[in-house]
């Protein structure tokens, strides 16, 4: 019997004080990272990339699912440090970032994430 996988997280996507267009040639990209590393570059523990389709709305359906052995140190113990594994997200055209995160936020089974565009 296989065994279900219980790590990812999932929610919706919004951008901040906006209603995108999107044109097709979008990439939304979501992330679980540990960051508590202080001045190293963070682990990313597990993401995804996804085409945004021509005039799809808002909110954003995602699912994303980490391995929580890439941790830098023992996960149960990381995830309660506030800080310490984060969801993040953007979208991007033609390597051009449109919206970013610009809050941490805390790893859960569910994480909303709102968006804002970068000027």
């Amino acid at each position: 019997m296989a065994t279900p996988l219980k790590n990812y997280v999932h929610g919706q996507i919004n951008i901040k004080g906006e209603k995108a267009y999107f044109r097709g040639d979008e990439i939304l990209c979501v992330s679980v990272r540990d960051t508590l590393r202080y001045d190293e570059e963070c682990i990313i523990l597990g993401s995804i990339a996804a085409r945004l389709e021509q005039g799809q709305k808002m909110p954003l359906v995602y699912r994303c699912f980490y391995d929580p052995k890439k941790a830098h140190m023992e996960f149960d113990q990381i995830k309660s440090i506030p800080g310490g594994i984060t969801v993040s997200a953007t979208i991007e055209r033609n390597d051009q970032l449109l919206y970013a995160t610009d809050t941490d936020l805390r790893l859960a089974e569910e994480v909303d994430i709102e968006l804002v565009k970068v000027q």
